[in-house]
C-alpha cells in the first residue's frame, strides 16, 4: 500500500496550513489558538497506509529539542480533543515531551486512517485529527524572534 497523504487543513477545513504566523506574545498570556485538522488521504479514491503511533512534537529551526527556548522550555501548547476528551485540557510539548494524537473517531489506537473517503466533515472522522495550538511564554522568557518547528511524527507499513 501506498505511503500515507498527509495534509494540514485550517480551522474551516478549506485552506491548507503551511505556516503559523503567531505575531507578538506576551509572557503568560496564551497566544491566539490555531486549530488544525491532519489529514489522511482526504478525497481519496483508493486507500493508502494508516499513519501510526502518531505524535507531536517541537523543534527549533534545525530540528534540535535543546537549542531554541521556545523548544527546550516548552512554550507550545496542544490541545487534542480526541485524546483529551475536552477543548480545555492543556499539555506543555517541546524538548523530549511530545503529546500523542488519533484520529477524531472510529480509532482506539494513536493512528489517522488512510481509508478511501469523500473529504466530508462529518462522515469521515477516522481520516483525520483535529489539533489545537498555542504559544504561552514564561515570565523569564527572553524577547525577541523566534524559529521553531511543529512536526508530526508517526510511521507506516
Amino acid at each position: 500500500m501506498s505511503a500515507p497523504a498527509i495534509a494540514l487543513y485550517d480551522e474551516s477545513h478549506a485552506a491548507l496550513v503551511s505556516t503559523w504566523g503567531i505575531g507578538t506574545v506576551k509572557a503568560q498570556v496564551p497566544s491566539d489558538i490555531l486549530t488544525v485538522h491532519i489529514w489522511n488521504n482526504r478525497n481519496g479514491s483508493d486507500a493508502v497506509s494508516d499513519l501510526k503511533d502518531c505524535t507531536i512534537g517541537v523543534y527549533d529551526a534545525t530540528g534540535s529539542t535543546a537549542n531554541e527556548d521556545v523548544a527546550k522550555d516548552k512554550w507550545v501548547q496542544i490541545n487534542v480533543p480526541s485524546v483529551d476528551g475536552t477543548d480545555t485540557t492543556w499539555t506543555r510539548i517541546g524538548g523530549e515531551t511530545t503529546k500523542q494524537i488519533r484520529a477524531n473517531e472510529g480509532v482506539t489506537d494513536f493512528s489517522i486512517s488512510g481509508a478511501a473517503n469523500d473529504g466530508a466533515i462529518g462522515t469521515n472522522g477516522k481520516n483525520f485529527s483535529t489539533i489545537r495550538l498555542r504559544v504561552n511564554a514564561p515570565i523569564n522568557s527572553v524577547p525577541g524572534n523566534k524559529s521553531f518547528k511543529v512536526r508530526l511524527i508517526g510511521y507506516y507499513t
